[in-house]
């Protein structure tokens, strides 16, 4: 399967485009794996992000739009390895791109059944599941280390899942650590191979959080999914109803909850079918729950995100006459002021499958607009501020994906004649630096490359493996 056999297929089950780019553009943006509904789309974002001018009008001054950032094509081309010999475990190599990038090459044995290699921001796992993928039978780690693996040892906790909620009896082991003031935290993955109800559970990490996570708890799958939050402490293993007296637990088939930065408010989407969508802005200190719509005056196709704790990003889409979104508009609302500021004004719509694709890519509080010969211009919709992106033309087949930290834009190109992901060309646009280098990439062909996604904030990973599927590769970038 190549990548257009992908989109082609993936397209046929998606929800419409408003729906994928609220989903994708959560502020975890790292390749990850999730349950149900929530699994299309951001898998979707890990192989290809959805990538959003004939006419351009923002509410920005003539000094704004006068800002430039100019793209950098390194002569230098990475030679991606390809040897299929299996290594006596992990085995790492190093490459300079130029003066620039820094890549390793982290080669292991292909993941077998009960066992397989985890990334996590610097450690490499080498995890041992029972059969049914739910119990963890050992665990050993290596850390990158001046280009070394170097074993490591860490104090791994477990947790019991035990919890009934909507008459469902979520169960489960929760494993985690603490390490460098960081939490990492995994789960088995019996979804696909032996899947109860109860396995229906996934854990979401709060950003600068090491003593609770949230516990989401899911059942339905596709158009028929659901979850609800509950936030869950991993040193007493007890549960809070975070939500309890808002009224959210009342709301029907609510499947997306995202939070701001404080956790004092969640913006909740439900929905039934592919087609309607109602968002709610859940207020914890008020024990509010209000449309929308109410609270912004927007109606229609409407989705939106948090800029900051008091500070919304909406986005207005807008179809013809057959359903296909064709415009959208953007602005920002403020909670307390209740001051609503457009900052984009009915620009077309990036559509990927389109002959000569051009339009609006939106990515939390960026756009990239693509003009119809190819120019960009990258746009903070908080300010209105417009970037132009000079000695760059964009082509058929190029995405990008946002950073964790919203700075940063992920560029890369693929080979839609190749088995895989099959990437071409890999960059990265710094939105404060103001810079944007690519390389080009030759022997990529010789693997099949399967994600593509952040690591952290300055590094981007590929997952690829040979294909004989003997040998697997984990390729980290540091820009």
């Amino acid at each position: 399967m190549n990548i257009n056999d992908y989109r082609q297929a993936m397209d046929k089950i998606l929800p419409d485009p408003a729906l994928k780019e609220r989903i994708m553009n959560q502020k975890n943006t790292k390749k990850k794996y999730t349950p149900a509904r929530r699994v299309l789309t951001v898998a979707l974002a890990a192989a290809l992000s959805v990538t959003c001018l004939t006419a351009v009008a923002f509410a920005a001054s003539p000094e704004l739009r006068a800002a430039v950032l100019s793209f950098f094509h390194m002569e230098e081309r990475e030679q991606v390895p390809n040897s299929s010999a299996s290594p006596n475990g992990p085995d790492i190599s190093r490459a300079d791109i130029g003066e620039s990038v820094k890549a390793q090459y982290i080669k292991m044995e292909q993941n077998t059944f009960g066992r397989g290699y985890n990334y996590f921001s610097g450690l490499l796992a080498d995890l041992e599941w029972s059969e049914d993928h739910r119990t963890l039978l050992s665990a050993e780690f290596v850390e990158i280390q001046d280009g070394q693996l170097v074993p490591i040892e860490v104090e791994m906790n477990t947790n019991r899942i035990d919890i009934t909620y909507d008459g469902i009896h979520y169960q489960g082991e929760l494993y985690w650590f603490v390490r460098d003031g960081l939490l990492y935290v995994t789960r088995g993955t019996p979804l696909g191979i032996e899947t109860t109800p109860e396995d229906e559970w996934y854990i979401e990490q709060i950003p600068g959080r090491t003593d609770v996570v949230l516990l989401n708890l899911a059942q339905g799958r596709q158009m028929d999914y659901t979850e609800y939050p509950m936030l869950y402490r991993l040193d007493t293993g007890e549960t809070e109803d975070i939500l309890a007296g808002t009224g959210a637990a009342e709301l029907e088939r609510a499947y997306s909850h995202l939070w701001s930065e404080d956790m004092r408010r969640v913006l909740i989407s439900c929905g039934e079918g592919p087609d309607w969508q109602e968002d709610w802005l859940c207020d914890l200190d008020t024990k509010t729950l209000t449309p929308l719509t109410e609270v912004t005056g927007l109606d229609g196709d409407v989705t939106a995100s948090f800029m900051d704790h008091d500070t919304l990003t909406l986005k207005k889409y807008f179809r013809d006459a057959d359903g296909l979104y064709q415009s959208v508009s953007c602005y920002t609302f403020d909670l307390s002021s209740k001051q609503l500021v457009k900052t984009l004004d009915n620009v077309p719509y990036y559509r990927w499958f389109d002959e000569n694709p051009s339009g609006a890519q939106l990515f939390g509080s960026r756009c990239v607009l693509i003009s119809e010969s190819g120019q960009l211009q990258i746009v903070d919709l908080e300010t209105g501020e417009s970037t132009a992106v000079e000695g760059f033309t964009f082509q058929k087949g190029d995405e990008f994906s946002i950073s964790p930290s919203g700075d940063k834009l992920l560029y890369f190109s693929m080979d839609s004649e190749t088995e895989g992901l099959g990437i071409t060309q890999l960059g990265v646009v710094d939105l404060e630096q103001k810079t944007f280098i690519a390389f080009d990439r030759e022997g990529y062909e010789n693997l099949e490359e399967e994600a593509i996604g952040w690591e952290d904030n300055n590094t981007v990973s590929i997952n690829a493996h040979t294909p004989d599927r003997e040998t697997q590769y984990l390729l980290l970038y540091q820009f």
